[in-house]
């Protein structure tokens, strides 16, 4: 995604030698969301700090690579296949955790209703419209796989409705069904920790001393911070982490939670193992904690405000810019830049 600096025709396959290229991935807070402006982002945020603070001859590229809704395996491939290689990075920024918590939405009683967690009719709609893509023969075709279509989805809601009665009661009170054993929900919560971890370490493994690797554990709302949060983030923390949207089938609230706290002490083994030489990995999550009530920094239950935004581009600045400069320091191409020559 663009900012004002960034040209929509640039090269990115080539860069200038005084040029430090950082790329930022993530999810939807990376690509940005309830943004004031394409210069409202993290990523341009932080191009403009480094450019502000820093005393090198280098300028900054900070380079929004967000996509909405990625989990971190998905930024990992976008980093490992492409960026790394293909792009010339000298540092990649990691921020995510949010999406890495969520997990399928399974709010109907287990085994009462069989097909409905795989959703059949899409299978259903799927498979007619691949034999009508595969025939020639339109017109009279087109019409009847697209009626079967249709009528897939009225076969599966009868299907529901016979099965399941009071599936009707429970959407319309937006009310799921959710399991309550405590140790199947940490169960999941453990898978979801474990898959985060490995490809924390996956991505921190990348680095090197030409492209350094920073992961960021990045804050969300969670339940234990109600007494810290303003009245419009209390009411997103309710709306956002509802029942109406489970965890695996369990209670999304509990469960987010519970996955923040499980990475938090990984990111603290992680860091007293020195385990990465060109890595860093900072838990991020615990930056608006104690914050003033008065202020605001969500626009939903994970989205940042534009002030939820500064504070954080003010952080990540703060600690990637000495790696940067020791960076800078260590690299040949740099003793050769100069802005009056650039």
């Amino acid at each position: 995604k663009l900012d004002s600096n960034d040209d929509l025709h640039r090269d990115l396959t080539e860069k200038d030698v005084c040029e430090f290229r950082i790329f930022m991935l993530g999810g939807s807070t990376v690509d940005g969301r309830q943004l004031n402006g394409v210069d409202d982002s993290l990523p341009a945020r932080l191009e403009r700090l480094l450019n502000e603070q820093s005393s090198s001859d280098a300028i900054f590229s900070v380079i929004n690579a967000g996509k909405g809704g990625f989990i971190l395996v998905q930024s990992l491939m976008q980093h490992a296949f492409y960026i790394n290689y293909s792009l010339k990075p000298d540092l990649i920024v990691h921020l995510s955790g949010s999406n890495d918590s969520v997990g399928t939405n399974i709010v109907w009683p287990a085994g009462k209703i069989p097909g409905v967690e795989d959703n059949l009719h899409r299978y259903t709609e799927r498979v007619v419209f691949n034999i009508d893509n595969m025939t020639s023969f339109v017109g009279l075709l087109d019409a009847t796989f697209l009626k079967l279509a249709d009528y897939s989805a009225v076969v599966f809601l009868m299907h529901k409705t016979v099965n399941d009665p009071n599936s009707w009661a429970r959407w319309i009170s937006d009310t799921a069904v959710l399991k309550d054993d405590q140790a199947g929900m940490v169960k999941w919560v453990e898978k979801h920790v474990r898959r985060y971890i490995y490809n924390v370490r996956l991505s921190a493994n990348l680095s090197d001393d030409q492209i350094r690797v920073v992961h960021f554990f990045q804050p969300t709302l969670l339940p234990y911070m109600e007494p810290w949060l303003s009245l419009k983030e209390n009411q997103y923390l309710r709306q956002g982490l509802d029942s109406s949207e489970s965890f695996h089938g369990y209670d999304r609230r509990d469960a987010k939670q519970l996955f923040y706290f499980r990475v938090r002490e990984e990111f603290k083994r992680l860091n007293a193992s020195n385990y990465f030489k060109f890595a860093t990995v900072h838990d991020m999550s615990s930056l608006f904690d104690n914050k003033q009530p008065t202020k605001t920094y969500f626009g939903d239950h994970v989205h940042y405000l534009s002030e939820g935004r500064a504070v954080i581009a003010k952080e990540i600045g703060e600690l990637i810019l000495p790696i940067i400069q020791e960076q800078i320091r260590s690299t040949r191409r740099f003793s050769d830049c100069s802005l009056d020559d650039n």
